[in-house]
């Protein structure tokens, strides 16, 4: 069942956003009107995190919501994948990317992204098979 949470609340649990991603979501965004969007979080050490959706949430924020809507990711996550969650959420911590607004200014060309996030998320993956 989906809960209103601040936007502040909010852990990311990935370093970077893609500029092609975020282009996509303006493209459609009502800023005007934005709905209220429903982002898939895990509750970790007693604070919800993404699973998904993190351009979502920071075009909301670019947007000035104060508020998301959440809902538990019920999704079956495999050990190795557990795994490499917990691995982005402890490199997110260890930048400093406590909330969403902290993605500011950490928004990467498609070509950057695949290589900074995505392929350092494959190498930790391949690290815990």
């Amino acid at each position: 069942m989906p809960r209103t949470v601040s936007i502040e609340d909010v852990r990311p649990s990935q370093l970077y956003l893609s500029s092609a991603k975020v282009g996509a979501v303006i493209e459609w965004f009502d800023f005007d009107h934005p709905d209220p969007i429903v982002l898939p979080v895990r509750d970790y050490d007693g604070d919800p995190y993404l699973t998904d959706g993190h351009t979502r949430a920071f075009v909301a924020y670019l947007a000035g919501n104060e508020k998301l809507r959440v809902t538990r990711d019920e999704t079956s996550f495999e050990r190795t994948d557990l795994q490499v969650y917990h691995e982005c959420l402890s490199w997110c911590s260890s930048a400093g990317i406590t909330t969403i607004s902290d993605l500011a200014g950490r928004v990467l060309s498609p070509k950057a992204y695949e290589k900074q996030w995505i392929e350092r998320c494959h190498r930790v993956a391949e690290q815990f098979e």
